[in-house]
């Protein structure tokens, strides 16, 4: 890899060692103090208005990504027009999703509620963050997304620390997301200037974002739910307690796919560039890279995770201990999935991506309403792996040719290293 990649890549490791301490430290400490029913409602709100944030983005993030690769000048007007409509899409979504909150749940839910919201708002304004990663420049992402980390975990420690009622850890929801995308703006403005394009040209890129994005937002939201439906379920089935149980457990597992989403963020600024066999032989070699990454740290997870999760989130938490090691290997197909996401995206997949997704989360809902009914949440942790492990095999083969399949059996030969 070029040393560029390999820079810009450490730089969004380093952001997201600040949000794995965060997380070991800061949020095991406040479900400790706060216990798995407070800390259920907030991971309940978080997913909801994670599924309304995946629509309002409507598949952008992707299209600007490819866009700036290949033409700076045209990424950066599709910037302008892909911002207005995200903030249109979050307001209309956003308030059926608060009323409902409001009139079905109860205790601290709605607050909470209003606070992912409002969080949402600063995600979706955020197109800055992909303009950073495609130019490699991922180092001013690190450092605004690790300041809004620091202010939110020292909110949200003082809360735990000082005994305050938990709504104020609504703060600490706000501020992960307000600090960098104004740190990240300002800095953005002061060495570039959108250009909104003419009104003519507007209608042209609007219709662009929403015939390309339309396959990528299905996609993603159903993604999105997929990756929710076995807390839904859980709620559903169980409570708010069982919700914050594999919360916990999944934090952990989840906690080090920072690093091989950096390296494939990293990496894929080139595949985008490339064609063909070329392409085909980079996606591999990263494959290749992804894997090595993923059984160490499954093997660290393990051996340690149980432990891990014990050590950190206290006896109150002891039941999801288990789960971990399942929920690692997930992670790690989730991984490698990453990998074939994007190389469907960069070959224009976007349709065999709409109907793959549409027909896993189909096969998602089964396998969470069968395992989390009669196994709980061990049921859980098994629905997710057995999802991910179809997502990143056997539902990939059918495109173009079962190139999916090639490039992994080629990540697997040595000789694609040289």
């Amino acid at each position: 890899m070029k040393y560029s990649v390999i820079s810009n890549a450490a730089w969004m490791m380093s952001e997201k060692v600040v949000s794995v301490f965060g997380v070991i430290f800061v949020t095991s400490y406040v479900a400790k103090a706060f216990g798995p029913a407070i800390f259920g409602q907030i991971a309940f709100s978080a997913s909801l208005f994670s599924i309304v944030q995946t629509v309002a983005i409507f598949g952008t993030e992707t299209i600007l990504f490819k866009s700036i690769s290949k033409n700076t000048a045209k990424g950066m007007r599709l910037m302008a027009v892909a911002k207005q409509l995200r903030m249109v899409l979050l307001l209309l979504l956003s308030g059926p999703v608060l009323i409902y909150v409001w009139l079905m749940m109860r205790e601290n839910f709605l607050i909470f509620a209003i606070a992912s919201f409002m969080s949402s708002i600063f995600v979706t304004q955020d197109i800055f963050s992909v303009y950073n990663n495609v130019r490699l420049e991922s180092r001013m992402n690190t450092i605004a997304n690790a300041t809004g980390m620091i202010i939110s975990f020292a909110i949200s420690f003082s809360v735990a620390w000082f005994k305050l009622n938990p709504v104020w850890l609504s703060l600490s929801i706000i501020a992960v997301t307000l600090v960098p995308y104004l740190i990240k703006r300002k800095t953005f403005y002061r060495k570039n200037n959108i250009i909104a394009p003419s009104k003519r040209k507007h209608r042209s890129y609007l219709r662009y974002l929403l015939h390309a994005g339309l396959p990528l937002a299905i996609s993603s939201v159903f993604i999105s739910i997929q990756v929710k439906l076995a807390q839904f379920f859980l709620v559903g089935v169980g409570s708010a307690h069982e919700l914050g149980l594999f919360t916990a457990a999944n934090t952990i597992s989840a906690s080090w796919i920072f690093i091989p989403v950096a390296i494939i963020t990293s990496c894929f600024s080139e595949i985008f560039r490339e064609r063909g066999d070329m392409a085909v032989k980079l996606a591999s070699r990263l494959n290749g890279y992804v894997i090595a990454v993923s059984l160490f740290m499954l093997l660290v997870v393990a051996l340690f995770g149980e432990k891990i999760v014990s050590a950190l989130y206290g006896h109150d938490y002891a039941a999801s201990g288990h789960l971990v090691t399942l929920l690692s290997i997930a992670t790690c197909f989730s991984a490698l999935g990453t990998i074939a996401y994007r190389y469907m995206v960069k070959e224009g997949g976007f349709n065999y991506l709409l109907v793959k997704i549409v027909l896993l989360v189909a096969i998602s809902v089964m396998t969470n309403w069968f395992f989390i009914r009669y196994w709980g949440l061990t049921g859980a942790a098994w629905s997710v792996l057995v999802t991910e492990l179809l997502s990143l095999t056997l539902m990939n083969y059918f495109f173009k040719n079962g190139v999916i399949l090639k490039m992994q059996l080629s990540s697997l030969n040595y000789k694609i290293y040289k």
